[in-house]
């Protein structure tokens, strides 16, 4: 019987430095998606908070100054996310239009709130000059003033 010749030693520890960077980069970039669209499920909820603790502040007339109502809902519901608006820090800016009520609204007026979120990407930016450091996740949500 022959004997098969057998490759040069120390091939596959080669082939495993070669392609083990790659499937690293791979493994990351799944889990950089995974933290994004956490990030964006998390910035969607909380506008959506801010918005709904909006709408119902007619109801109780102890919220005259509403954006900084509905930014402490916005804050108070993404906790994880660590969102910031003041200081070195910063990285959310929140928008409602009507800013403030000096009267109370009539009912199905609409409030608009609009959270834009810089989000820090933990790994693949590190690895990997071309992607960037930070995207911006926007959201927007519209909702009327409640009876």
């Amino acid at each position: 019987m022959k004997k098969q010749p057998c490759g040069q030693p120390g091939q596959s520890l080669v082939e495993a430095a070669l392609v083990l960077p790659i499937l690293l980069i791979l493994f990351l970039g799944i889990a950089e998606v995974g933290f994004f669209l956490f990030a964006q499920v998390q910035v969607a909820n909380a506008t959506r908070e801010g918005a709904r603790y909006g709408s119902l502040c007619r109801l109780n007339h102890t919220c005259p100054d509403l954006t900084n109502a509905v930014k402490s809902a916005v804050f108070g519901e993404a906790q994880l996310l660590h969102m910031s608006d003041a200081g070195s820090g910063r990285n959310t800016t929140v928008e409602v239009q009507p800013p403030s009520l000096t009267t109370a609204p009539l009912v199905g007026v609409p409030l608009t709130v609009t959270v834009v979120y810089s989000y820090s990407s933990p790994f693949i930016s590190n690895f990997v000059p071309m992607f960037t450091a930070t995207l911006p996740i926007r959201h927007r949500v519209v909702m009327r003033f409640e009876k």
